[in-house]
């Protein structure tokens, strides 16, 4: 089996075939007591200085485990699963093809992990975003589950992200959109406009709005218009509508264009109500040119906030194995990746990742 890549429209084949490389994985996954091993992979930004808190956050993750208040893991009686089993790698913004897969081949594979934790709070939609697509669908190509909190997620192809393979911490394009819904609602405000930059999702964006306003029966909503801005004239559609409430989907750098434009043709001021997503607040520094009374959806990506969420990853981790492992359906099955491999021995998928 060969893994290859074509990234960002150019096409650059990435091949691991070598058999002298080692990518396969072999690693025992019994422990000295006779138990079983879990061994999960864990991705966060690159850091000079953060390296121990992240060590932290895993240690005290793992440790809590045990001492729960609520329902009791029972599967800690027959696998062992301490901080030494989450295998830890950091990754820069953009990184190459070759890093990805040395990352998923070359470090996780070799210890056969369970699931793999992608854990970024980049807000570059861009090449960080492509990135985590590419790293994503290899993960599920080969069958690894993947617990991300990625602050960029709204950039992904929804189809991508809602595999059974992927389950998204952080909040989505479909939970910002309902958010910001939810705000017309309270005001009473029944018409509005999408307004969207050519950012990544910004298809999905626009398509996760209509399908919420679908759902909705208790209060109507008109989309007046739907406006990719290219250009300031693009605007100009608004202008020649009845539109006064705005939903914006762009980068912060972008909405600061976008709403300057907005403000020399007047859609700006107390006639007007624009609502935007993370994308735009990113870290809550205001910009000049965001009209006063501007309205957004935010959520923490600082990255004290990204190593709360490692304890969060691991503990959904963790009751994932117990759900999985109670199943009658489920008995006599591995929970390890033994075999699986990103060369032309073992397999090429695993069997199990779905279940």
């Amino acid at each position: 089996m060969r893994v290859g890549l074509c990234l960002l429209g150019v096409v650059l084949c990435i091949t691991a075939v070598h058999r002298a490389s080692g990518w396969r994985s072999g690693t025992s996954t019994k422990s000295s007591g006779g138990k079983n091993e879990l061994n999960i992979g864990l991705i966060a930004p690159h850091t000079n200085f953060g390296k121990r808190e992240y060590l932290r956050a895993v240690n005290s993750a793992v440790l809590a485990l045990s001492k729960t208040r609520g329902q009791k893991l029972t599967f800690l009686k027959d696998y062992v699963f301490q901080p030494a089993n989450i295998h830890f790698d950091m990754m820069s913004l953009t990184p190459s093809p070759t890093a990805i897969l040395n990352t998923l081949c070359k470090q996780f594979l070799q210890v056969n992990v369970s699931a793999i934790l992608y854990m970024m709070n980049y807000e570059q939609y861009g090449r960080s975003t492509a990135s985590a697509q590419y790293f994503l669908q290899l993960a599920g190509y080969l069958g690894i589950p993947v617990i991300s909190w990625n602050a960029d997620n709204s950039g992904l192809e929804r189809r991508a992200s809602q595999s059974t393979l992927q389950l998204q911490l952080a909040p989505g394009i479909e939970h910002q959109s309902a958010a910001m819904l939810s705000i017309l609602e309270r005001y009473k405000w029944h018409q509005f406009s999408v307004v969207t930059s050519q950012i990544a999702g910004h298809d999905d964006f626009v398509q996760a709005v209509r399908e919420r306003v679908a759902q909705m029966d208790h209060f109507k909503f008109t989309i007046l218009n739907s406006i990719i801005v290219t250009r300031p004239s693009d605007l100009m559609e608004l202008v020649n509508s009845e539109a006064r409430v705005m939903l914006l989907y762009a980068t912060k750098s972008e909405a600061i264009d976008i709403l300057h434009a907005a403000g020399d043709l007047k859609l700006t001021g107390e006639n007007y109500a624009w609502a935007v997503t993370q994308s735009v607040i990113e870290n809550t520094q205001t910009h000049p040119q965001f009209p006063v009374g501007m309205l957004g959806v935010h959520f923490d990506t600082s990255s004290g906030q990204l190593v709360n969420e490692i304890a969060t990853a691991v503990k959904v981790f963790a009751y994932g194995v117990e759900y999985y492992l109670n199943e009658p359906g489920n008995h006599g099955r591995k929970l390890n990746t033994h075999l699986l491999s990103c060369e032309n021995e073992g397999k090429a998928r695993w069997d199990h990742g779905e279940m």
